[in-house]
């Protein structure tokens, strides 16, 4: 099974934008502490209710209904390091917001051998249940933002 499988998105910076509104909107009064944080299913919810949601009409497109959505956020104090992500979830989707280029998912080997890796400037079909993680490049700009959505039925089709 590969690590990841780019998505073709031609609307992927009118949703960005949307997600980066959202984020802004959710953690005006409640900063985010640590790199993962995972929605509410009100938050997901009203999200969602949006009129002519542009990501909900793509992940229609691509037959997924979604289960979970969390966004991950690094700046100058919050990292991530090497890790899986929680079962039973195999294949989620990553979405670039802001800051990704030049950044990278990073996945390794049981010993922490670097087995593959891809730049964050697309969405992606990420294998999520090995151990990965993010990598900055040198000129990284902060905040660098992501949002992560689990389905109902997983998109491992597309990693194969």
């Amino acid at each position: 099974m590969k690590s990841y499988f780019i998505l073709d998105c031609p609307k992927q910076q009118k949703i960005a934008d949307s997600l980066s509104g959202f984020y802004i909107g959710i953690t005006a009064n409640n900063p985010p502490k640590q790199f993962w944080t995972h929605l509410t299913r009100k938050q997901i919810k009203d999200y969602f209710a949006i009129p002519n949601l542009e990501l909900h009409k793509w992940f229609d497109e691509l037959g997924l209904k979604v289960r979970d959505m969390s966004f991950t956020i690094c700046n100058d104090e919050i990292k991530t390091s090497m890790h899986k992500d929680e079962p039973p979830v195999v294949a989620k989707i990553n979405f670039p917001v802001l800051n990704t280029k030049g950044t990278y998912n990073v996945w390794f080997d049981d010993n922490g051998k670097e087995i593959d890796r891809v730049e964050c400037t697309n969405p992606i079909v990420l294998r999520s249940d090995i151990l990965h993680t993010v990598e900055m490049g040198k000129k990284t700009k902060y905040p660098r933002l992501q949002f992560s959505f689990c389905f109902y039925k997983e998109p491992l089709h597309l990693l194969k």
